[in-house]
């Protein structure tokens, strides 16, 4: 417990020069995080199944910003019938975001899902896009398959195709949408209970940095004109986060497009960090801090293939 404790004084250290309020940021990463869950209708009526649930929880609280999201006191909200049969989806909050912020985008679309296990958000967009459309659910690791291919047949989904493939090397596919959540250092998963307990050192950051880089780099070229590529991690660490989308932008025939969710406070992308200055444009980014909202931590990026 003391070697948690100390892990979360040097994320709160590194990233105090970032934040608006130090003091409510450091309080943040140190509170458990709340449980919370998505309702997938392809399974069966909304309304339905939050009745039920209530059955369980009369407190349920329903989410702002998006109308499927609701936050639980349960603690066994996984050995639920409703868990077990899919309609609902156990997920954290901002794992949620990705997908909406091109709801009005894929449906009826092609998207390429480039780092795709679990499926939290190919299930999500699934459920948006009503099961129709075609979506490619790509991971590199063989043991992650089987809980993607698990989670989409436990919530009904029909409309993805799954692949077991280093993306790198994966052969171009012409989408409407792509989504690289890249494997990164989790430094945003800090307030989980079940996380483990690590010191993040420079060279993580450095070997993560390179890792996101090629991956969105593979993803932007394949891109055709008019395609729009979500770059999401969650880590705080500015080297996996501005300093992937400003080489970028340096490189690529593409520009950010500024991110908007209605009643989620975004905070923006950094210019600069221990002596680098990034493309300007950065500042289109959107961070998800943890005393913002009381979720975790969040990097997002909506680019837009020219």
């Amino acid at each position: 417990m003391q070697k948690f404790q100390t892990i979360r004084e040097g994320i709160g250290k590194r990233y105090n020069s970032l934040v608006n309020n130090t003091k409510k940021f450091t309080k943040a990463i140190n509170e458990p995080l709340k449980q919370t869950f998505r309702v997938n209708s392809i399974k069966g009526d909304k309304e339905e199944i939050i009745d039920q649930i209530r059955n369980y929880d009369s407190n349920l609280k329903k989410i702002s910003w998006y109308d499927d999201a609701f936050e639980t006191n349960l603690t066994n909200l996984g050995s639920s019938i409703q868990h077990f049969s899919g309609q609902i989806y156990i997920q954290e909050l901002t794992s949620m975001v990705p997908p909406l912020i091109v709801s009005d985008l894929i449906k009826e679309k092609t998207v390429l899902d480039c780092c795709a296990a679990p499926g939290s958000k190919t299930t999500q967009m699934a459920e948006i896009m009503n099961n129709e459309g075609h979506i490619i659910a790509n991971d590199a690791r063989h043991g992650r398959i089987k809980s993607l291919r698990g989670n989409l047949d436990r919530l009904g989904i029909t409309n993805t195709t799954v692949t077991l493939r280093d993306f790198n090397s994966f052969p171009n596919t012409e989408a409407d949408v792509y989504f690289v959540d890249a494997p990164c250092s989790s430094e945003g998963t800090i307030r989980k209970k079940n996380v483990v307990a690590r010191k993040w050192k420079l060279h993580d950051y450095e070997r993560f940095s390179k890792l996101q880089k090629n991956l969105l780099k593979k993803a932007c070229e394949m891109a055709p004109k008019g395609s729009t590529i979500i770059y999401s991690t969650c880590t705080f660490a500015p080297e996996e986060n501005e300093n992937v989308i400003s080489q970028i932008l340096d490189e690529e025939n593409v520009f950010l497009k500024k991110i908007n969710i209605n009643g989620l406070k975004l905070g923006n992308g950094i210019t600069n960090w221990k002596e680098n200055d990034y493309n300007k444009d950065v500042k289109k980014c959107a961070r998800i801090w943890p005393h913002h909202n009381d979720t975790d931590a969040f990097f997002l990026a909506r680019i837009e293939k020219c």
